[in-house]
C-alpha cells in the first residue's frame, strides 16, 4: 500500500509538470508574430512593467515633485514621467489588461499630469536635467508619447478619465507655444521638434505648428546621398529621426519624406552585423560601439513595408522579429493601439541581404558581408577596421605612435584600388623658432601673447600612415605601414568584445583584459562556438598605452608593437 501511495503521487506530480509544460508551449507566442498575437504579448509586457514604473514615481502629497517619476539616480524626469502616462494608458484602455479601467492607474495617471505639469516652466519647457534647461528638444521628446497617449484616449473615448485630460491639455498647449520658438542642439533636435509639433497639429489644428515645421524643413533634410543621416547615429537618433519624418509625412503629406525613410532603410539592410547587431562604429554620437541591435527600425520598416507593399521590408521586419527579445518591442504598444492600419499582417517577405561589398563613400565606410562573416573599412575614425564572425566580434582595430603626442591614426582618405581599400594620413611635428625682434611685444612676455604660427619652423618630422585592406572570401588581410622618425613607438591596438577567450598571447602585467601578441604566430578569439584567428603577431615592445592615445578600449585587446618606420602584416578570418 505504502508503495502504492508513492507512485500514485508520483504518477500525478509527473501529469502536473507535462499538462503544465504543453499549456506553456501552447501559449508561448514565438516569431514570427502575427500581429495579434504580437499585440496580446505586448499588453502582457507592459502589464509586467507597471508595479516597476509606478515605483519610481513620487507620491506623498509632501513631495516637491509629487507624480513625476524619477530615475536610477532619483532625479527628476520629465521624459521618464511622460513615458510612464504612456504606459498606463496603453493598460488602462486594453481590455485583456489586468490594469483595464483600473480605478489605481487612472489616479497614478492623474498625479503624474499634475507632477509633468508642474515640472513644465512658464515658458513652456522642461528641463533634463543630466544636462540641459529649459529645453524645447527634450520638451519635444515628451510630446511624443503624451501624444500616443491623447490619440488612443480618443479612440476609446468611453472610458472614464476624470481630470486626467484636462491637465494634459494644458500641458500640450503650453508646450505647443515653446516649441514654435525654441532653438535646439543637434541635427535630429529640428525633426524630433517637427514631428511634435505634427502631433499637435493633429489635435489642435494651428498655422503656427505648421509654419515652424516648415521652417526647419526649408532646410532640408541631413541625409547623404548614401542614405545616413548627419549624426550617423544607427542605435539611437537614426530611427528617432525616422519616426519623426514618418509622423511629419503623414500629417503635412509630404511625400518626399518617405523617399528620406526609404533611402536610410535601404542603406540600412547592409549595416547588419552577422550576429543581428546594428553597426554603430560610424557614428558621431554616444550610441558609438554601442551593442545594439535592429529592434529599433522595427517600426518604420512596419509602416513602409505596408505603405510600399514592399516585401524586402516585410522581410526585415520578420527578420527583427527573429532576432530580438519580444521585450524589445515593447515600444510598439502605443503605436499598435493608436494606429489601426499598423496592425495588416505581412508577408514572410524577402530575407534580408547576407552576401554582398558595398562602399558607401559619402558615409566613409564599406560594408562586406559573406553570410556569417562581416567587416567594415572606417575612414575618419580611430577605428579603421572591424569583424563580425556570429558571437565572436573584433569590435575595433586602432593605431598609434608616441608622435609628438598626437600620432593617434585617423585616416584622411580612403581609396579603392582593384581589390584593396587604402586609407592613409600624413601629420607633421614641427619644432619652433623665436620671434623676429619686430614680432616681440615690447608690452608683454612673447610666449604668452604671441601665437606659434607667427614663430617659424624648424626640424619638421613626418609622420606617413597607410593601412591597406583585402578582403577575400570571407578573410581579410591587412597591411599596415608606418613610416616615421626612427626608433618611433608604434602600438597596433585588436578590441575583441568583453567576455571571449583568447589564446596562444602574453598577459600584459599591470594592465587588466590586456595581451601582447607572440612573434610570428596566431592568435585566437573564442566567443560561444565561434572563432577570430588573427596573426601573425608582432611585438617588439610592450608599450601599450602611448602618449597621446586614446585610452585603452573596453574590450579584451590584443597588442602588436613596433618602432617606427615599420609594417605589421596580418590576417584576420
Amino acid at each position: 500500500m505504502k508503495n502504492y501511495t508513492i507512485g500514485r503521487r508520483f504518477l500525478i506530480t509527473l501529469l502536473s509538470l507535462i499538462l503544465f509544460t504543453l499549456f506553456s508551449f501552447a501559449g508561448e507566442v514565438k516569431p514570427p508574430y502575427s500581429k495579434k498575437a504580437l499585440l496580446a504579448e505586448l499588453v502582457k509586457l507592459n502589464d509586467q512593467d507597471i508595479p516597476g514604473a509606478i515605483s519610481r514615481q513620487w507620491t506623498h502629497p509632501t513631495d516637491t515633485y509629487c507624480g513625476a517619476v524619477f530615475d536610477g539616480d532619483s532625479v527628476v524626469s520629465p521624459i521618464g514621467t511622460a513615458q510612464l502616462i504612456q504606459n498606463l494608458i496603453c493598460s488602462y484602455v486594453s481590455p485583456d489588461s489586468k490594469y483595464y479601467k483600473s480605478r489605481e492607474i487612472l489616479d497614478h495617471l492623474t498625479l503624474a499630469a499634475k507632477g509633468l505639469l508642474n515640472l513644465q516652466h512658464e515658458d513652456g519647457t522642461v528641463d533634463l536635467l543630466s544636462a540641459n534647461f529649459h529645453s524645447t528638444p527634450d520638451l519635444g521628446f515628451t510630446i511624443y508619447p503624451l501624444s500616443l497617449a491623447w490619440s488612443i484616449m480618443g479612440k476609446n473615448e468611453q472610458l472614464n478619465y476624470g481630470e486626467f485630460p484636462a491637465i494634459i491639455k494644458q500641458y500640450l498647449l503650453k508646450a505647443g507655444k515653446a516649441l514654435t520658438v525654441g532653438g535646439i542642439h543637434t541635427p535630429n533636435h529640428r525633426w524630433v521638434v517637427s514631428g511634435a509639433l505634427a502631433w499637435l497639429d493633429t489635435f489642435f489644428p494651428n498655422p503656427e505648428y505648421r509654419a515652424r515645421i516648415e521652417q526647419w524643413l526649408a532646410e532640408k533634410i541631413d541625409i547623404d546621398p548614401d542614405g545616413q543621416y548627419n549624426e550617423r547615429s544607427t542605435a539611437g537618433y537614426t530611427p528617432v529621426t525616422n519616426r519623426s519624418l514618418l509622423k511629419i509625412a503623414k500629417t503635412l503629406n509630404l511625400d518626399y519624406l518617405f523617399e528620406d525613410i526609404r533611402k536610410n532603410l535601404n542603406l540600412t539592410f547592409y549595416l547588419v552585423h552577422s550576429n543581428g547587431e546594428i553597426a554603430t562604429e560610424s557614428s558621431n554620437r554616444q550610441d558609438k560601439y554601442q551593442q545594439s541591435n535592429m529592434a529599433g527600425y522595427y517600426l518604420a520598416y512596419n509602416y513602409m513595408a505596408i505603405h510600399d507593399k514592399d516585401e524586402r521590408f516585410a522581410g526585415m521586419v520578420r527578420y527583427i522579429e527573429k532576432t530580438v527579445q519580444l521585450n524589445q518591442l515593447s515600444y510598439l504598444l502605443p503605436y499598435l493601439l493608436e494606429d489601426a492600419s499598423l496592425m495588416q499582417e505581412l508577408s514572410e517577405g524577402t530575407p534580408i541581404p547576407t552576401n554582398y561589398h558595398k562602399n558607401f563613400k559619402f558615409s566613409d565606410m564599406v560594408r562586406i558581408r559573406k553570410d556569417q562573416t562581416d567587416l567594415s573599412i572606417i575612414t575618419n575614425n580611430t577605428t579603421f577596421f572591424t569583424f563580425f564572425k556570429g558571437e565572436a566580434a573584433l569590435e575595433a582595430v586602432r593605431l598609434s605612435s608616441a608622435f609628438f603626442g598626437k600620432g593617434q591614426f585617423q585616416s584622411q582618405q580612403l581609396v579603392q584600388e582593384g581589390d584593396s581599400y587604402i586609407l592613409s594620413s600624413t601629420i607633421n611635428g614641427p619644432y619652433y623658432q623665436p620671434l623676429p625682434k619686430e614680432k616681440i611685444p615690447a608690452d608683454a612676455e612673447a610666449w604668452g601673447k604671441v601665437p606659434r604660427s607667427e614663430r617659424e619652423q624648424s626640424q619638421i618630422q613626418i609622420l606617413k600612415t597607410k593601412v591597406t585592406i583585402t578582403e577575400k572570401e570571407g578573410k581579410a588581410r591587412i597591411r599596415v605601414t608606418v613610416d616615421g622618425p626612427k626608433n618611433l613607438p608604434v602600438t597596433l591596438e585588436l578590441g575583441f568584445r568583453s567576455g571571449g577567450t583568447l589564446t596562444n598571447v602574453v598577459p600584459k602585467p599591470g594592465i587588466s583584459n590586456a595581451w601582447l601578441a607572440k612573434n610570428g604566430e596566431y592568435a585566437t578569439y573564442q566567443k560561444g562556438n565561434d572563432v577570430i584567428k588573427i596573426g601573425p603577431g608582432l611585438c617588439a615592445h610592450k608599450w601599450t598605452q602611448l602618449r597621446g592615445a586614446l585610452p585603452k578600449l573596453q574590450a579584451d585587446c590584443l597588442y602588436f608593437t613596433s618602432y617606427a618606420p615599420c609594417e605589421f602584416e596580418f590576417t584576420v578570418e
